[in-house]
């Protein structure tokens, strides 16, 4: 067919057009903001603030706050002076931290640092680069913002003209980490002046500029649209004294390490340095793979804390796990297990337990939140096919409890903050073991206990990782760790492949494997409860 290069060439033009409309516009904006000045902040704004803020309930029920002692830590490298803290109080008076941020702290009823908290926030705050290796949930937004947040409030708000120039930049994989990085920041810098700023693809790019307009003293960004902002000139990275990654690992996965290495290396972001001097860095990783170690030796001064909680990769003790064999099941059969096993764990209330259902593909998500809901359990999914508003909402619903079960991709399964869920349940299992710590690991978070049931088919890839996984767990923690089901072990040599073998059998229904519904009828745009 004809069009071609033209076609392309036109597509490009219109792209470039609305970038430039966009800059153009920032540039407006600020000039606008700066003749008349930034809005007040007074009293009836703050009050309002306070009661969208600190509504939503950190989660301190039902945390086991003595397990914390039992976890095991190990450090290396670090300096003089980095020993670690046992009470956010302590902290507040060692470092004399601003005493908006103390309030802060308090309202946000932070008391017992988690151990990540305890050892990298005295490390941070006297100026080492830190590496983290640690599991999900482990209290890592509040390990790296009460440095960033008491930097950002010493040095004082910059309004003038010119690229954002921001004291801070925290940096995660996916909008939705932004957004719940973005909400912990407000609340710490809740009555100061430090202006939080996101920064994240799938969505409008006008909004954010709107705001970097106004000021930037602290940035959250995921790697491609800052890297999008700096090359439009509206941000500038000259003035970062603190750097976070968050999810590290998660963000080399998705193929970001380039952009990363653009940002910190080829712009003009100061180079690591120590004490006062230079740029502090701290990264979060869950795992840590090679990469992850070069990233670290690259970005960071060789005088950095390692500090590992936990076995690195291994299954949380924390969490129950159970398992559960359908090789060989119909979908129908498949599907009406899962109803079972949801209805096994259950709520105060004594309904449905607070699930996430994970599977592989966004055909499948919908499938089940489309089944779950024509069955009156109240669903709704994320996947990358919906919508920004679609997500948020989604999100929304399960932490206000309008629904029960958020069936999701892996989308959802690192970083966010979904308090107090007591099921998951991989419908399907990951293709590898890192992406299974990672989603069990979203319930039993800070000490709460919680279950994860997954479904075994045949020749599941990542099942010989998950048995050593779990090994690994249960000689670091026999007493609260989960044993490897006997079947289950059977399993193992037939990971890569072929029949059933030496697994343990069970017959309940022909056909069936791993895959979506596909019956017809049951596409993506006839989704759960809540969604698009």
């Amino acid at each position: 067919g004809g069009g071609g290069w033209g076609g392309q060439r036109s597509h490009q033009d219109m792209r470039d057009a609305k970038v430039q409309r966009e800059t153009d516009q920032f540039w407006m904006h600020q000039k606008r903001i700066l003749r008349q000045r930034r809005p007040l902040r007074d009293d009836v704004h703050w009050k309002r603030a306070e009661r969208d803020l600190f509504k939503q309930a950190h989660v301190t029920q039902g945390i086991n706050f003595d397990h914390y002692d039992e976890i095991p830590v190990e450090r290396r490298g670090g300096k003089a002076g980095d020993e670690p803290i046992e009470s956010f109080q302590e902290a507040c008076e060692r470092f004399e931290l601003p005493e908006e941020l103390t309030a802060n702290i308090n309202r946000c009823k932070y008391n017992k640092p988690t151990p990540v908290q305890k050892h990298s926030i005295p490390a941070a705050l006297g100026g080492t680069d830190v590496m983290v290796a640690a599991q999900t949930g482990s209290g890592k937004t509040a390990a790296f913002l009460v440095p960033i947040v008491t930097a950002s409030i010493r040095d004082g708000v910059k309004a003038r003209e010119g690229p954002a120039c921001p004291a801070s930049v925290v940096i995660a994989p996916t909008r939705e980490l932004c957004q719940q990085i973005a909400n912990e920041a407000e609340r710490l810098c809740f009555r100061t002046d430090v202006r939080v700023c996101s920064i994240y693809g799938g969505a409008d790019a006008m909004p954010q500029l709107r705001l970097l307009a106004e000021g930037c003293d602290l940035a959250i960004c995921t790697p491609g649209r800052l890297e999008d902002f700096i090359n439009r000139g509206v941000i500038s990275m000259k003035e970062v004294r603190y750097l976070a990654l968050d999810e590290a690992d998660r963000m080399l996965d998705m193929g970001f390490e380039d952009a990363i290495r653009a940002i910190v290396v080829e712009s003009d972001m100061p180079p690591p340095g120590d004490g006062g001097q230079g740029r502090k860095t701290m990264m979060f990783s869950a795992t840590f793979p090679k990469e992850i170690q070069e990233l670290a030796l690259d970005f960071m001064m060789p005088s950095y804390l390692w500090i590992s909680v936990g076995q690195v990769g291994t299954t949380a003790s924390n969490v129950e796990q159970r398992f559960e064999d359908v090789a060989g099941l119909r979908i129908d059969d498949k599907f009406s297990t899962l109803i079972e096993k949801l209805n096994e764990v259950k709520s105060a209330d004594g309904g449905i337990g607070k699930s996430i259902v994970f599977a592989n593909t966004k055909q499948t998500v919908d499938d089940i939140a489309w089944q779950l809901s024509d069955r009156r359990i109240r669903a709704t999914q994320i996947h990358g096919g919906l919508s920004q508003a679609a997500r948020d909402r989604a999100l929304n619903s399960l932490k206000q409890g309008r629904v029960h079960v958020l069936v999701a991709t892996d989308v959802a399964a690192r970083g966010l903050d979904l308090p107090g869920i007591d099921h998951v349940v991989n419908f399907e299992l990951p293709n590898n073991p890192d992406d299974y710590v990672h989603r069990i690991g979203r319930t039993g978070r800070i000490g709460n206990k919680g279950v994860a049931t997954s479904f075994v088919s045949y020749g599941e890839s990542a099942l010989k990782g998950i048995v050593k996984s779990m090994r690994a767990a249960m000689k670091e923690d026999p007493e609260n760790a989960t044993p490897v089901p006997e079947w289950l072990d059977l399993q193992v040599p037939m990971g890569g492949g072929g029949g059933y073998g030496r697994g343990r059998q069970r017959s309940r229904g022909k056909g069936g494997g791993k895959g979506g519904f596909n019956r017809g009828g049951y596409g993506s745009d006839r989704g759960g409860y809540g969604s698009d």
